[in-house]
């Protein structure tokens, strides 16, 4: 787990999460040597790039519905 030579991150990024959830993400980055951290970090950077969004300025959806979801 070494320290990333990128832009230094300045922002916080912050969620609530369930027990049960907190416990998969903590094994996973485990499982894959990473901190919590950088796991949801690199998760969130696959998210953006899958929906081509990392290269261009975000625009906001004309017909946006906000789905939650209780507990997965």
């Amino acid at each position: 787990m070494g320290r990333s030579q990128g832009i230094p991150k300045s922002v916080l990024l912050a969620t609530r999460v369930t027990p049960r959830i907190n416990e998969m993400v903590k094994l996973l980055a485990f499982r894959e040597g990473l901190y919590v951290s950088e796991w949801i970090r690199q998760l969130i950077i696959s998210e953006l790039k899958s929906q081509d969004v990392l290269g261009r300025p975000l625009q906001a959806p004309t017909n946006s519905v906000l789905l939650l979801e209780k507990d997965i």
